[in-house]
């Protein structure tokens, strides 16, 4: 979450990783259908959304890395983000109950368990990333049922202390079971490149793998319209799901990070810099107005364009309104908040 020294493109990921998370969650609660769609509009929206949270969780692996925070100010940030899901739950009841784990749980746990794991780890060594991606993707062969169902209400309960554990590590939305993928990608995309400004070496290896992993996901789009199948879907029967995340997804959202990183390092985007400054203060409110407007396709008969033009004005909204909040209120906002109580610390 912080580095000793800025460098623009990462803020430009962080902006472009929070406005496709706000995008996901407004094009959820102002969604006018109930069933699956396999429009061109549909893939291209659970496409980019579907790389919202991989790539915000492997930037957050990435900074957790470089932090080098002490005991203290680990528990300290951990507690921040644990009490900040809280929060997005109580701002979000029309998406969530008020325990249940999210990204931020997600990122509470990684700030205690990443730093330990990546201690040992040697810069430009994949071997860990790679025994751990294995691992996982035959645990999800194996044993597909450790991972639950695709039903969005057990994913999001929060009946017992059971369930939210379970939903914790294994079962709920973003649970440390298989997204710690993620974060170490990004701990070893840190590791291979600490003191360089360009962040993603673009060496064999990272050609190979967006390579390898376009191919994969070519085949199955290919194969899926052969057998007149979806394709990709948060939670329906589809070659890629994203509740839970299986192999297929996990493998097509690591390439996607690849190819926005790539991207976004070679021509930067210096547009998306402040959305990138403040990503957790965005994350954290802008729910509130989505939880003000949730029933508005209802009430007002929203059609597909109406609820699709609305993502995208909301989402893209936040720019402008970052821009304008870094130039009046530089530190006024939860990052500057968790910085000076770490430094305290």
């Amino acid at each position: 979450m912080s580095q000793t020294q800025r460098i623009h493109h990462i803020d430009s990921l962080r902006g472009a990783a929070v406005l496709l998370m706000v995008m996901v969650h407004a094009a959820a609660t102002w969604n006018p259908f109930q069933g699956a769609q396999q429009s061109i509009l549909a893939y291209t929206v659970s496409g980019l959304g579907g790389l919202a949270a991989p790539l915000f969780v492997t930037l957050f692996g990435w900074g957790v890395v470089r932090s080098q925070l002490s005991v203290k100010a680990r528990i300290f940030q951990a507690l921040f983000l644990f009490t900040a899901q809280i929060l997005v739950n109580t701002t979000s009841p029309h998406l969530f109950n008020s325990f249940t784990p999210g990204i931020l749980s997600l990122f509470g746990l990684l700030t205690l368990i990443l730093p330990p794991l990546t201690l040992r780890m040697k810069p430009s060594n994949i071997q860990p990333l790679a025994i751990t991606t294995a691992l996982v993707f035959g645990i999800q062969v194996f044993f597909p049922e450790i991972q639950g169902a695709g039903e969005w209400s057990g994913r999001v309960s929060d009946d017992s202390a059971h369930q939210i554990v379970s939903n914790l590590f294994l079962t709920g939305t973003y649970p440390l079971f298989p997204w710690i993928i993620f974060a170490l990608l990004g701990a070893t995309i840190s590791l291979a490149n600490p003191g360089s400004s360009q962040t993603l070496q673009q060496n064999r290896f990272t050609k190979s793998a967006l390579v390898l992993g376009l191919v994969f996901c070519l085949s199955t789009f290919i194969h899926s319209n052969i057998e007149n199948a979806l394709w990709a879907h948060p939670t329906e029967d589809a070659y890629l799901t994203f509740f839970p995340a299986n192999s297929a997804f996990i493998i097509a959202a690591m390439t996607g990070v690849l190819l926005i990183w790539t991207f976004i390092q070679r021509y930067e985007l210096s547009f998306l810099n402040s959305t990138g400054q403040i990503s957790l203060t965005i994350y954290l409110i802008h729910f509130i107005p989505l939880s003000l407007m949730n029933d508005f396709e209802t009430i007002h008969q929203w059609r597909l364009t109406t609820s699709a033009a609305s993502t995208l004005l909301y989402t893209l909204a936040w720019i402008p309104a970052s821009a304008l909040w870094m130039k009046q209120w530089p530190h006024a906002n939860f990052e500057t908040l968790l910085k000076r109580i770490r430094k305290s610390l």
